[in-house]
């Protein structure tokens, strides 16, 4: 190599510590996300969720394995292997019903996370005592084989130009800088409140009824348009109080930007469809359920998404009738 190269390093400061990253969530935005943070230089590990996984998902596991290896990122299975360290950052990229367990693992092994960041969709509470950073992501990710290229898989991003949003706070900003490290596009947005919800509507009026009507985003503006108006109806009518702040923001042409949102995922399945197929349990308390649990609060009717919860459970119980006949 270039002999004034090599001066240069011998002579430049020591490197600070490489930094250390978890991502929990060993599904396609995890690996997506623990691949992408090896261009900090750091050493990042992915941790599953720990969840029993249907059939489905360990056909997926492969293409994880494959992807990490590639990228030098480490699969651990607990977080013994972390037990008593700070962390300087966890992902946690998991289904919502996961997070709070998530939590207590870190706690049972004393990680100490200097700042959490939670990807998910739908709204929950947070349930962290050190600086949280919500995300919001508009993209979609699948994984694609690539046969003779590069490792033989790749993850497909849908919307991979638009920005990570997140809150204008200071832990926010030590997330921005870091992924900008990754070449990520993100945002700590003074208007994080509202984009939050903007992205809510769109994961409320397709996430679950892609799953009842079986179908991709297309097809659901193509046959479902009328449902989805009625869903759109009803999660403005709920959030409406509950979430104030976020509506003060709201622009007069709302309902065609959630449209036009939901119409930039084209052919893509929303992650409820994929996890419904792959036999694993689906969000529904963060988005449906979340409209449903506010509508009962403020003594307010839901009939269309009463219909689609209902349709929904029955699909379930469906699924776990056909399990059990195949076990």
């Amino acid at each position: 190599s270039n002999p004034v190269e090599v001066n240069a390093r011998a002579t430049a400061p020591p490197m600070a510590m490489e930094p250390c990253i978890v991502v929990v969530g060993g599904g396609r935005v995890g690996t997506y996300l623990a691949c992408k943070m090896r261009q900090a230089r750091a050493r990042v590990l992915l941790k599953g969720s720990g969840r029993k996984k249907g059939k489905a998902s360990y056909a997926l596991q492969g293409y994880v394995d494959t992807l990490c290896e590639d990228a030098g990122v480490e699969q651990i299975s607990s977080f013994e292997t972390l037990r008593n360290q700070e962390v300087d950052f966890v992902f946690i990229a998991t289904k919502t019903y996961d997070i709070s367990g998530v939590q207590e693992e870190l706690k049972e092994n004393c990680v100490r996370p200097k700042v959490v960041v939670l990807i998910h969709n739908g709204i929950i509470k947070d349930p962290f005592d050190c600086p949280t950073v919500r995300v919001v992501v508009p993209q979609g990710y699948d994984f694609v084989e690539t046969p003779g290229k590069g490792c033989g898989v790749k993850i497909l991003v849908k919307n991979e130009d638009k920005p990570w949003i997140m809150p204008n706070t200071e832990a926010a900003r030590k997330v921005e800088a870091l992924l900008s490290k990754c070449n990520m596009p993100s945002c700590a947005h003074p208007h994080f409140s509202y984009l939050m919800i903007r992205k809510f509507f769109i994961n409320g009026v397709a996430n679950l009824l892609s799953i009842v009507a079986d179908t991709n985003c297309n097809g659901l503006l193509q046959n479902h348009r009328k449902t989805m108006d009625n869903l759109y109806d009803e999660i403005y009518k709920v959030l409406q109080k509950p979430h104030a702040d976020a509506f003060k923001l709201m622009p007069d042409n709302f309902y065609s930007i959630v449209f036009e949102g939901l119409a930039s995922y084209s052919e893509h399945h929303p992650s409820s469809w994929h996890d419904f197929k792959a036999g694993s349990q689906i969000e529904i308390e963060s988005l449906n359920g979340y409209v449903k649990q506010l509508a009962n609060d403020q003594g307010m009717q839901v009939p269309e998404t009463d219909a689609l919860l209902c349709k929904l459970q029955e699909m379930l119980k469906q699924r776990g009738r056909e399990l059990e006949s195949t076990c």
